[in-house]
């Protein structure tokens, strides 16, 4: 199922679509990465994956290829779309704004973390003007607790090809577009309250 989706996405990001991609030369060759993003289509997640991994990787590196997590309203809902994001290492993620459902995500994340890695869209939703806001609690609290190698990714030019108001009409997909990936190095952060680790992460994301 993930060669698929890369075939798929090699397609839409390659030969209909111009994407470029700076500094994969950033990421570690191990486990327990957390690559953070900033969000702008419902087809991000496949943008990174064809970006940051080959083919090859899906058979020989698959604990290196990250799971994700996508919206449980949006992905989740229907039985079938819950079958797929299995194969497709993605779990559920829930928006809800109170700490116990945070706590809820963050338990999830934290077990990932242990065995593989995890991308995470640090801004929780989808950005409606191409800006990119603030960082949620959740990703932050993992850093702090568990002071993971963190890997920033910068997209721009997804929300042209899928934009915000077409869902999943794969064929109205657009093409001719330019995309662009940003892949930082791993951002420090010391000894950081989450306030800060927050701030943080969105700068270094908006420097890409």
């Amino acid at each position: 199922m993930l060669l698929i989706f890369w075939v798929l996405g090699w397609w839409l990001f390659k030969i209909k679509n111009k994407t470029t991609i700076i500094g994969r030369e950033n990421i570690p060759k191990k486990t327990s990465l957390l690559f953070l993003s900033n969000h702008q289509s419902l087809i991000d997640s496949m943008l990174i994956g064809y970006a940051l991994f080959s083919p090859w990787d899906i058979f020989r590196h698959y604990r290196q290829i990250p799971w994700n997590a996508a919206a449980w309203e949006n992905f989740f809902k229907k039985p079938i779309r819950r079958i797929f994001c299995y194969f497709l290492k993605t779990i559920p993620a829930y928006r809800q704004s109170n700490i116990q459902t945070a706590n809820r995500n963050i338990k999830e994340f934290k077990n990932i973390l242990e065995n593989g890695n995890l991308l995470l869209f640090f801004e929780g939703t989808r950005s409606r003007n191409g800006e990119i806001g603030a960082c949620k609690y959740g990703p932050a609290k993992l850093v702090v607790d568990l002071q993971p190698v963190t890997i920033p990714i910068r997209i721009s030019g997804i929300d042209k090809v899928m934009p915000i108001n077409i869902g999943f009409k794969w064929l109205r997909v657009k093409g001719g577009q330019k995309i662009l990936i940003k892949i930082g190095p791993a951002i420090k952060f010391d000894s950081m309250e989450i306030n800060d680790v927050r701030q943080k992460i969105q700068n270094e994301i908006k420097k890409l």
